[in-house]
Protein backbone atom coordinates (compact mmCIF):
# COMPACT_ATOMS: atom_id res chain seq x y z
CA UNK A 1 0.00 0.00 0.00
CA UNK A 2 2.58 2.38 0.93
CA UNK A 3 4.24 1.55 -2.61
CA UNK A 4 1.20 2.44 -4.51
CA UNK A 5 1.58 5.72 -2.87
CA UNK A 6 4.71 6.40 -3.52
CA UNK A 7 3.86 5.98 -7.54
CA UNK A 8 1.05 7.89 -7.12
CA UNK A 9 3.11 11.38 -6.02
CA UNK A 10 5.78 10.32 -8.35
CA UNK A 11 3.53 10.22 -10.88
CA UNK A 12 2.05 13.83 -10.05
CA UNK A 13 4.94 15.49 -9.39
CA UNK A 14 6.14 14.21 -13.02
CA UNK A 15 2.89 15.81 -14.52
CA UNK A 16 3.23 18.50 -12.36
CA UNK A 17 6.79 19.44 -14.02
CA UNK A 18 5.52 18.58 -17.60
CA UNK A 19 3.06 21.06 -17.06
CA UNK A 20 4.80 23.57 -15.84
CA UNK A 21 7.76 23.14 -18.41
CA UNK A 22 5.17 22.71 -21.80
CA UNK A 23 3.33 25.88 -19.96
CA UNK A 24 6.49 27.83 -19.54
CA UNK A 25 7.27 27.15 -23.49
CA UNK A 26 4.29 28.03 -24.64
CA UNK A 27 4.84 31.41 -23.16
CA UNK A 28 7.70 32.02 -24.57
CA UNK A 29 7.28 30.69 -28.25
CA UNK A 30 3.88 32.40 -28.72
CA UNK A 31 5.04 35.92 -29.44
CA UNK A 32 7.32 34.35 -32.14
CA UNK A 33 4.47 32.50 -33.92
CA UNK A 34 2.32 35.15 -33.64
CA UNK A 35 5.28 37.44 -35.29
CA UNK A 36 5.13 34.53 -38.12
CA UNK A 37 2.02 34.69 -38.56
CA UNK A 38 1.82 38.45 -38.97
CA UNK A 39 4.47 38.44 -41.38
CA UNK A 40 2.43 35.52 -43.71
CA UNK A 41 -0.76 37.81 -43.31
CA UNK A 42 1.17 41.03 -44.44
CA UNK A 43 2.73 38.95 -47.16
CA UNK A 44 -0.60 37.86 -48.15
CA UNK A 45 -1.71 41.42 -48.61
CA UNK A 46 0.96 42.20 -51.07
CA UNK A 47 4.21 44.28 -50.98
CA UNK A 48 3.84 48.46 -49.96
CA UNK A 49 4.48 50.49 -52.99
CA UNK A 50 3.99 54.05 -53.81
CA UNK A 51 2.79 55.18 -57.16
CA UNK A 52 2.92 58.37 -59.31
CA UNK A 53 0.41 59.75 -61.58
CA UNK A 54 1.66 60.19 -65.32
CA UNK A 55 1.25 63.72 -66.44
CA UNK A 56 2.49 65.77 -69.36
CA UNK A 57 4.71 67.90 -69.63
CA UNK A 58 7.73 69.26 -71.58
CA UNK A 59 10.49 67.33 -71.96
CA UNK A 60 14.40 68.75 -72.49
CA UNK A 61 17.05 66.00 -73.50
CA UNK A 62 20.22 67.72 -72.12
CA UNK A 63 23.91 66.79 -72.46
CA UNK A 64 25.49 66.81 -69.15
CA UNK A 65 29.08 68.15 -68.96
CA UNK A 66 32.49 69.54 -65.74
CA UNK A 67 33.51 72.20 -66.85
CA UNK A 68 35.55 74.98 -65.54
CA UNK A 69 34.99 79.19 -65.86
CA UNK A 70 37.33 81.18 -67.80
CA UNK A 71 37.86 84.37 -69.07
CA UNK A 72 37.02 85.16 -72.75
CA UNK A 73 40.26 87.10 -73.04
CA UNK A 74 43.58 86.17 -70.41
CA UNK A 75 46.49 87.03 -70.83
CA UNK A 76 50.11 86.17 -69.41
CA UNK A 77 52.27 89.04 -68.46
CA UNK A 78 55.63 88.02 -69.26
CA UNK A 79 59.52 89.67 -68.99
CA UNK A 80 61.29 89.60 -72.43
CA UNK A 81 64.11 90.51 -70.71
CA UNK A 82 66.02 89.26 -67.47
CA UNK A 83 66.01 92.20 -64.96
CA UNK A 84 65.06 92.39 -61.43
CA UNK A 85 61.75 92.85 -60.73
CA UNK A 86 61.65 97.10 -59.99
CA UNK A 87 58.11 97.39 -59.16
CA UNK A 88 54.21 96.50 -59.28
CA UNK A 89 52.41 99.09 -58.84
CA UNK A 90 48.61 96.90 -59.07
CA UNK A 91 47.55 94.73 -56.83
CA UNK A 92 45.71 91.30 -57.29
CA UNK A 93 41.98 91.91 -58.06
CA UNK A 94 43.26 95.51 -59.19
CA UNK A 95 41.13 95.95 -62.62
CA UNK A 96 43.59 98.02 -65.14
CA UNK A 97 43.47 99.63 -68.87
CA UNK A 98 45.06 98.74 -71.95
CA UNK A 99 48.49 100.65 -71.79
CA UNK A 100 48.70 101.07 -68.02
CA UNK A 101 51.69 100.16 -66.66
CA UNK A 102 51.45 96.87 -64.51
CA UNK A 103 55.37 96.25 -63.99
CA UNK A 104 58.84 98.21 -64.48
CA UNK A 105 62.59 96.65 -64.09
CA UNK A 106 65.79 97.45 -62.96
CA UNK A 107 66.80 99.20 -66.20
CA UNK A 108 70.37 99.71 -64.68
CA UNK A 109 72.53 97.23 -66.93
CA UNK A 110 70.25 97.67 -70.48
CA UNK A 111 70.55 101.22 -69.79
CA UNK A 112 74.42 100.23 -69.80
CA UNK A 113 73.85 98.06 -72.72
CA UNK A 114 72.84 101.36 -74.93
CA UNK A 115 75.22 103.92 -74.30
CA UNK A 116 77.77 100.66 -74.74
CA UNK A 117 75.93 100.65 -78.12
CA UNK A 118 75.72 104.46 -78.92
CA UNK A 119 79.57 104.78 -78.81
CA UNK A 120 80.37 101.55 -80.69
CA UNK A 121 77.94 103.62 -83.79
CA UNK A 122 79.65 106.73 -83.37
CA UNK A 123 83.24 105.49 -83.59
CA UNK A 124 82.24 103.11 -86.86
CA UNK A 125 80.84 106.52 -88.31
CA UNK A 126 84.26 108.46 -87.47
CA UNK A 127 85.92 105.49 -89.15
CA UNK A 128 83.61 105.62 -92.29
CA UNK A 129 84.46 109.34 -92.70
CA UNK A 130 87.73 108.69 -92.16
CA UNK A 131 87.54 106.05 -94.73
CA UNK A 132 85.88 107.67 -96.92
CA UNK A 133 88.12 110.43 -96.72
CA UNK A 134 91.06 108.76 -97.74
CA UNK A 135 89.06 107.44 -100.82
CA UNK A 136 88.53 110.48 -102.37
CA UNK A 137 92.45 111.30 -101.52
CA UNK A 138 93.22 108.52 -103.36
CA UNK A 139 90.99 109.07 -106.29
CA UNK A 140 92.44 112.50 -106.65
CA UNK A 141 95.66 111.31 -106.54
CA UNK A 142 95.02 108.44 -109.20
CA UNK A 143 93.37 111.42 -111.64
CA UNK A 144 96.99 112.96 -111.52
CA UNK A 145 99.07 109.81 -111.62
CA UNK A 146 96.88 109.08 -115.10
CA UNK A 147 97.53 112.71 -116.32
CA UNK A 148 101.56 112.25 -115.84
CA UNK A 149 100.91 108.70 -117.72
CA UNK A 150 99.23 110.23 -120.53
CA UNK A 151 101.81 112.92 -120.75
CA UNK A 152 104.67 110.13 -120.91
CA UNK A 153 103.29 108.07 -123.07
CA UNK A 154 102.86 111.18 -125.86
CA UNK A 155 106.40 111.64 -125.10
CA UNK A 156 107.41 108.42 -126.03
CA UNK A 157 105.79 108.25 -128.83
CA UNK A 158 106.92 111.64 -130.12
CA UNK A 159 110.96 110.48 -129.78
CA UNK A 160 110.26 107.36 -130.93
CA UNK A 161 109.34 109.03 -134.57
CA UNK A 162 112.57 111.08 -134.09
CA UNK A 163 114.50 108.04 -133.38
CA UNK A 164 113.43 106.22 -136.16
CA UNK A 165 114.52 109.29 -138.63
CA UNK A 166 117.74 109.34 -136.55
CA UNK A 167 117.26 112.49 -135.21
CA UNK A 168 118.04 111.43 -131.52
CA UNK A 169 119.98 108.68 -129.50
CA UNK A 170 118.78 105.39 -128.64
CA UNK A 171 119.50 106.80 -124.78
CA UNK A 172 117.46 109.72 -125.06
CA UNK A 173 114.35 107.30 -125.97
CA UNK A 174 115.35 104.41 -123.41
CA UNK A 175 114.79 107.14 -120.85
CA UNK A 176 111.69 108.27 -121.81
CA UNK A 177 110.16 105.01 -122.06
CA UNK A 178 111.28 103.90 -118.66
CA UNK A 179 109.36 106.94 -117.05
CA UNK A 180 106.06 106.07 -119.17
CA UNK A 181 106.11 102.40 -117.70
CA UNK A 182 107.21 103.90 -114.08
CA UNK A 183 103.57 105.92 -114.58
CA UNK A 184 101.90 103.32 -116.15
CA UNK A 185 102.98 100.45 -112.91
CA UNK A 186 102.03 103.74 -110.47
CA UNK A 187 98.54 103.92 -112.00
CA UNK A 188 97.66 100.10 -111.84
CA UNK A 189 98.65 100.76 -108.33
CA UNK A 190 97.19 103.18 -107.08
CA UNK A 191 93.89 101.85 -109.11
CA UNK A 192 94.31 98.25 -106.44
CA UNK A 193 94.52 100.94 -103.51
CA UNK A 194 91.16 102.52 -104.40
CA UNK A 195 89.69 99.29 -104.56
CA UNK A 196 90.69 98.25 -101.45
CA UNK A 197 89.48 101.89 -99.80
CA UNK A 198 86.05 101.29 -101.89
CA UNK A 199 85.67 97.76 -100.17
CA UNK A 200 87.15 99.36 -96.46
CA UNK A 201 84.43 102.07 -96.98
CA UNK A 202 81.56 99.24 -97.47
CA UNK A 203 83.06 97.64 -94.51
CA UNK A 204 82.99 100.03 -92.47
CA UNK A 205 79.33 101.32 -94.10
CA UNK A 206 78.31 97.20 -92.91
CA UNK A 207 79.53 98.18 -89.21
CA UNK A 208 77.55 101.10 -89.00
CA UNK A 209 74.36 99.28 -90.02
CA UNK A 210 75.81 96.37 -87.19
CA UNK A 211 75.86 99.08 -84.80
CA UNK A 212 72.73 100.87 -85.13
CA UNK A 213 71.06 97.35 -85.37
CA UNK A 214 72.91 96.74 -81.71
CA UNK A 215 71.81 100.12 -80.39
CA UNK A 216 68.08 99.76 -81.93
CA UNK A 217 67.85 95.83 -80.00
CA UNK A 218 69.68 97.60 -76.49
CA UNK A 219 66.59 100.22 -76.85
CA UNK A 220 64.00 97.88 -77.31
CA UNK A 221 65.53 95.99 -74.68
CA UNK A 222 64.97 99.08 -72.12
CA UNK A 223 61.38 99.76 -73.52
CA UNK A 224 60.70 95.61 -72.15
CA UNK A 225 61.39 97.21 -68.67
CA UNK A 226 58.16 99.06 -68.36
CA UNK A 227 55.17 96.40 -69.07
CA UNK A 228 52.11 97.57 -69.65
CA UNK A 229 48.26 95.76 -69.56
CA UNK A 230 47.40 94.94 -73.05
CA UNK A 231 44.05 94.74 -72.75
CA UNK A 232 41.50 96.02 -70.57
CA UNK A 233 40.63 93.86 -67.55
CA UNK A 234 41.30 92.96 -64.01
CA UNK A 235 44.70 91.63 -62.54
CA UNK A 236 43.50 87.58 -61.53
CA UNK A 237 47.04 86.33 -60.85
CA UNK A 238 50.06 87.91 -59.65
CA UNK A 239 53.11 85.07 -59.26
CA UNK A 240 56.21 87.19 -57.86
CA UNK A 241 57.38 90.07 -56.07
CA UNK A 242 59.25 92.76 -55.82
CA UNK A 243 63.07 91.78 -55.77
CA UNK A 244 62.98 88.85 -57.86
CA UNK A 245 64.33 88.33 -61.10
CA UNK A 246 62.16 87.89 -64.08
CA UNK A 247 63.72 85.44 -66.50
CA UNK A 248 63.34 85.83 -70.21
CA UNK A 249 64.83 86.95 -73.57
CA UNK A 250 63.98 89.27 -76.20
CA UNK A 251 63.23 85.91 -78.48
CA UNK A 252 61.49 83.48 -75.85
CA UNK A 253 58.86 84.94 -73.23
CA UNK A 254 59.76 84.14 -69.87
CA UNK A 255 59.05 84.07 -66.37
CA UNK A 256 54.91 84.59 -66.27
CA UNK A 257 54.76 87.63 -63.97
CA UNK A 258 51.07 88.31 -64.06
CA UNK A 259 47.36 87.41 -64.91
CA UNK A 260 45.30 89.83 -66.64
CA UNK A 261 41.84 88.50 -67.60
CA UNK A 262 38.63 90.61 -69.16
CA UNK A 263 36.27 89.34 -66.38
CA UNK A 264 33.12 91.29 -68.38
CA UNK A 265 32.92 88.17 -70.68
CA UNK A 266 32.81 85.33 -69.32
CA UNK A 267 32.75 81.35 -70.89
CA UNK A 268 32.59 77.74 -69.54
CA UNK A 269 35.06 75.78 -71.20
CA UNK A 270 33.41 71.79 -70.58
CA UNK A 271 34.60 68.10 -71.24
CA UNK A 272 32.51 66.44 -73.61
CA UNK A 273 33.23 62.74 -73.86
CA UNK A 274 33.24 61.14 -76.81
CA UNK A 275 29.72 59.63 -76.48
CA UNK A 276 28.22 63.20 -76.38
CA UNK A 277 29.93 64.92 -78.77
CA UNK A 278 28.77 63.58 -81.74
CA UNK A 279 25.15 65.24 -80.01
CA UNK A 280 25.83 68.59 -79.81
CA UNK A 281 25.81 72.10 -82.36
CA UNK A 282 26.88 75.30 -82.08
CA UNK A 283 24.35 77.35 -81.32
CA UNK A 284 22.42 75.17 -78.96
CA UNK A 285 21.08 76.41 -75.66
CA UNK A 286 22.71 75.38 -72.62
CA UNK A 287 21.77 75.74 -68.89
CA UNK A 288 25.15 76.55 -66.78
CA UNK A 289 25.21 75.58 -63.25
CA UNK A 290 28.49 77.18 -61.50
CA UNK A 291 29.64 75.84 -57.90
CA UNK A 292 29.51 78.83 -55.34
CA UNK A 293 25.90 79.88 -56.67
CA UNK A 294 24.07 77.14 -55.56
CA UNK A 295 21.41 76.14 -57.60
CA UNK A 296 21.27 79.53 -59.69
CA UNK A 297 20.91 78.50 -63.13
CA UNK A 298 23.01 80.83 -65.92
CA UNK A 299 21.68 81.36 -69.18
CA UNK A 300 24.10 80.31 -72.01
CA UNK A 301 24.85 79.25 -75.84
CA UNK A 302 27.36 76.55 -76.83
CA UNK A 303 29.62 78.47 -79.57
CA UNK A 304 32.53 76.15 -80.30
CA UNK A 305 33.17 72.53 -80.48
CA UNK A 306 36.89 71.26 -80.90
CA UNK A 307 37.51 68.85 -83.53
CA UNK A 308 39.95 66.71 -81.90
CA UNK A 309 39.97 65.28 -78.80
CA UNK A 310 42.48 64.93 -75.78
CA UNK A 311 42.93 62.63 -73.46
CA UNK A 312 40.89 62.88 -70.05
CA UNK A 313 42.28 62.05 -66.39
CA UNK A 314 40.62 58.44 -66.71
CA UNK A 315 41.65 57.70 -69.83
CA UNK A 316 38.83 58.41 -72.25
CA UNK A 317 39.01 60.83 -74.67
CA UNK A 318 37.29 64.30 -74.35
CA UNK A 319 36.44 67.33 -76.83
CA UNK A 320 36.17 71.23 -75.27
CA UNK A 321 33.11 73.01 -76.14
CA UNK A 322 33.14 76.28 -75.19
CA UNK A 323 29.90 77.96 -73.48
CA UNK A 324 29.09 81.63 -73.55
CA UNK A 325 26.86 82.77 -70.78
CA UNK A 326 25.20 85.27 -68.99
CA UNK A 327 26.55 86.12 -65.24
CA UNK A 328 23.74 88.25 -64.55
CA UNK A 329 25.49 91.56 -62.80
CA UNK A 330 26.97 88.54 -60.31
CA UNK A 331 30.59 88.94 -59.22
CA UNK A 332 32.38 85.78 -61.57
CA UNK A 333 35.57 84.65 -60.90
CA UNK A 334 38.16 82.57 -63.19
CA UNK A 335 38.95 79.06 -62.40
CA UNK A 336 35.58 78.06 -60.90
CA UNK A 337 34.37 74.72 -61.45
CA UNK A 338 30.91 74.37 -63.05
CA UNK A 339 28.52 71.75 -64.64
CA UNK A 340 26.63 72.63 -67.97
CA UNK A 341 23.49 70.67 -69.52
CA UNK A 342 23.15 71.29 -73.43
CA UNK A 343 19.45 70.69 -74.55
CA UNK A 344 20.09 68.84 -77.42
CA UNK A 345 16.37 67.55 -77.74
CA UNK A 346 13.04 69.30 -77.09
CA UNK A 347 9.51 66.96 -76.33
CA UNK A 348 6.37 69.11 -76.15
CA UNK A 349 4.15 67.57 -74.43
CA UNK A 350 5.28 64.23 -73.47
CA UNK A 351 4.59 61.55 -71.21
CA UNK A 352 7.06 61.88 -68.19
CA UNK A 353 7.16 58.74 -65.41
CA UNK A 354 10.08 58.20 -63.13
CA UNK A 355 12.89 56.05 -64.61
CA UNK A 356 12.94 54.25 -61.59
CA UNK A 357 9.50 52.78 -62.75
CA UNK A 358 10.64 52.13 -65.96
CA UNK A 359 12.01 48.69 -65.63
CA UNK A 360 13.56 46.30 -68.00
CA UNK A 361 12.91 43.09 -67.94
CA UNK A 362 13.38 39.56 -69.82
CA UNK A 363 10.76 38.83 -72.22
CA UNK A 364 10.97 35.09 -71.97
CA UNK A 365 10.34 36.00 -67.93
CA UNK A 366 6.94 37.71 -69.22
CA UNK A 367 2.99 36.04 -68.85
CA UNK A 368 2.44 34.86 -72.79
CA UNK A 369 -0.20 37.01 -72.77
CA UNK A 370 1.62 39.88 -72.60
CA UNK A 371 4.54 38.88 -74.98
CA UNK A 372 1.77 38.12 -77.64
CA UNK A 373 -0.73 40.72 -77.29
CA UNK A 374 1.26 44.12 -76.25
CA UNK A 375 1.88 45.79 -79.47
CA UNK A 376 4.97 47.06 -77.43
CA UNK A 377 7.12 44.41 -76.59
CA UNK A 378 9.17 42.73 -79.47
CA UNK A 379 9.35 38.94 -78.83
CA UNK A 380 12.53 38.86 -81.04
CA UNK A 381 14.60 40.79 -78.33
CA UNK A 382 15.92 39.66 -74.98
CA UNK A 383 14.81 42.69 -73.05
CA UNK A 384 11.60 45.30 -73.33
CA UNK A 385 11.10 48.41 -71.48
CA UNK A 386 7.93 47.44 -69.02
CA UNK A 387 5.97 49.85 -66.21
CA UNK A 388 3.62 48.63 -63.67
CA UNK A 389 0.53 49.94 -63.50
CA UNK A 390 -1.20 50.22 -60.25
CA UNK A 391 -4.93 48.66 -61.13
CA UNK A 392 -6.78 47.77 -58.10
CA UNK A 393 -4.51 46.55 -55.40
CA UNK A 394 -2.41 44.27 -58.82
CA UNK A 395 0.60 45.82 -60.79
CA UNK A 396 -0.72 45.13 -63.61
CA UNK A 397 2.99 45.06 -66.48
CA UNK A 398 2.79 47.07 -69.89
CA UNK A 399 4.74 47.57 -72.10
CA UNK A 400 5.96 51.10 -73.19
CA UNK A 401 8.10 52.83 -75.89
CA UNK A 402 10.67 55.68 -74.33
CA UNK A 403 12.58 58.31 -75.75
CA UNK A 404 14.19 60.71 -73.66
CA UNK A 405 15.27 59.61 -70.89
CA UNK A 406 17.65 60.27 -67.72
CA UNK A 407 18.28 58.88 -64.04
CA UNK A 408 15.57 61.04 -62.95
CA UNK A 409 12.46 60.90 -65.46
CA UNK A 410 11.79 59.28 -68.99
CA UNK A 411 9.54 60.42 -71.78
CA UNK A 412 7.14 57.42 -72.95
CA UNK A 413 5.88 57.50 -76.74
CA UNK A 414 3.85 54.27 -76.12
CA UNK A 415 2.06 52.39 -73.43
CA UNK A 416 0.61 54.25 -71.15
CA UNK A 417 -2.02 57.35 -70.44
CA UNK A 418 -1.68 60.73 -68.98
CA UNK A 419 -3.69 60.04 -65.54
CA UNK A 420 -2.52 56.11 -65.72
CA UNK A 421 -0.51 55.36 -61.95
CA UNK A 422 2.75 53.65 -62.39
CA UNK A 423 4.60 52.00 -59.41
CA UNK A 424 7.48 53.98 -58.77
CA UNK A 425 9.08 52.41 -55.66
CA UNK A 426 10.59 51.32 -53.47
CA UNK A 427 13.22 50.02 -55.70
CA UNK A 428 13.80 46.96 -53.87
CA UNK A 429 10.25 46.03 -55.08
CA UNK A 430 10.58 46.83 -58.85
CA UNK A 431 13.02 44.77 -59.42
CA UNK A 432 11.33 41.65 -58.24
CA UNK A 433 7.74 42.76 -59.80
CA UNK A 434 5.96 40.22 -61.62
CA UNK A 435 2.68 40.78 -63.46
CA UNK A 436 -0.81 40.63 -61.44
CA UNK A 437 1.29 40.69 -57.93
CA UNK A 438 -0.87 41.77 -55.46
CA UNK A 439 0.50 44.88 -53.59
CA UNK A 440 -0.48 47.58 -51.41
CA UNK A 441 -0.83 51.61 -50.74
CA UNK A 442 0.44 52.80 -47.47
CA UNK A 443 -2.90 53.78 -45.00
CA UNK A 444 -6.09 53.99 -47.12
CA UNK A 445 -5.51 56.03 -49.79
CA UNK A 446 -2.73 56.10 -52.55
CA UNK A 447 1.01 57.06 -51.69
CA UNK A 448 1.24 59.58 -54.54
CA UNK A 449 4.58 60.56 -55.41
CA UNK A 450 4.25 63.81 -57.28
CA UNK A 451 7.11 64.92 -59.96
CA UNK A 452 9.99 67.23 -58.53
CA UNK A 453 9.62 70.75 -59.24
CA UNK A 454 13.01 71.21 -59.56
CA UNK A 455 13.96 70.76 -63.06
CA UNK A 456 11.44 68.61 -63.56
CA UNK A 457 11.34 68.54 -67.34
CA UNK A 458 14.72 68.05 -67.83
CA UNK A 459 16.57 65.00 -69.02
CA UNK A 460 20.17 65.12 -68.76
CA UNK A 461 21.89 61.90 -70.85
CA UNK A 462 23.59 59.29 -68.48
CA UNK A 463 27.15 58.10 -70.35
CA UNK A 464 26.41 55.12 -72.11
CA UNK A 465 28.97 52.26 -71.41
Amino acid sequence: MSRLLRILRWTVGVGVVLALVVGGGAAFLYPKVQSVMEARAESARGELVAVTPVRRDRVVRVVSAPGTVRASTSVNISSRVSAQIASIPRLDGEHVEAGQIVVTLDDKEIRAQVDAAEARLAADRANLAAVQASLRAEEASIEGTRASMVKAAADFERLSTLFASGDIAKSELDTVRAEFDRQRANLAAQIASLERTRANVESARAGIRIAEADLSRANESLGYTVIRSPIDGTITRVNMKEGEVALGTISNIGSTIMTIADLSDMRVIAALNEVDVARVREGMTVRVYINGFGDKVFPGELIRVAREGVAGADGTRVFDAEIVFDTEGERMFAGLTANVDIEVEALDDALVVPSQAVQDKRVEDLPQAIRENDPNIDRDRTYASVVFVYNDGKAVARGVKTSASSLRETAILAGLEEGDRVISGPFRVLRSLKHNDTVRLEGEGAVVVEASPARASETPEAPEG
